[in-house]
């Protein structure tokens, strides 16, 4: 990194952001009951996890001057692929779910038969949350959340990488 306070603040936010996603994750697979977890969830949690890592590694790139330069940006990189990919997995996974109540029924019927909102289901009708709508539109926000906030993590570490090869480009 070009100054040791950016750094730090790229690395906070990377932090916060992966607090945040682990925090959405358990919630999300708290209020899964009936059935196999769906891999999504938990990948979300590991995703979490490694962030949280990465954001460690970045602090200490400070002071380690192995960890700053090609070998952070090439943590930084795996860091960003996993966001990127637990965010498309989410996305993927909410299948065009808008987190609304009104409006059409197609809508609320794929919010009830989506399995990281419905808490599991023992048969195609008797799933978890059937009977209460609003938990599953609560759940869905959630889960939109936590895929914006792995997004935000790409993104955030796309920051850094330019910081990075920047300074790798002035040759200190």
């Amino acid at each position: 990194m070009a100054n040791p306070l950016v750094n730090f603040v790229i690395r906070g936010f990377q932090f916060l952001f992966a607090i945040v996603i682990l925090g959405l994750s358990v919630s999300l697979i708290r209020h899964h009951h009936w059935g196999n977890l769906p891999a999504t969830l938990g990948f979300a949690a590991f995703v979490a996890g490694v962030s949280i890592l990465g954001a460690f590694v970045g602090i200490a790139a400070t002071w380690v001057s192995m960890l700053d330069g090609a070998v952070g940006l090439i943590i930084d990189g795996v860091v960003a692929v996993i966001n990127a990919a637990g965010g498309i997995a989410m996305a993927v996974k909410l299948n065009g779910v808008q987190c609304k109540v009104e409006g059409s029924d197609d809508n609320s019927l794929k919010m009830i038969e989506n399995n990281m909102l419905n808490g599991g289901c023992l048969s195609k009708s008797i799933c978890y949350w059937y009977t209460e709508p609003l938990k599953i539109l609560s759940l869905c926000k959630v889960s939109q959340a936590d895929t914006v906030f792995m997004f935000l993590t790409v993104f955030l570490l796309a920051v850094s990488a330019v910081f990075t090869f920047l300074r790798m480009r002035k040759g200190y």
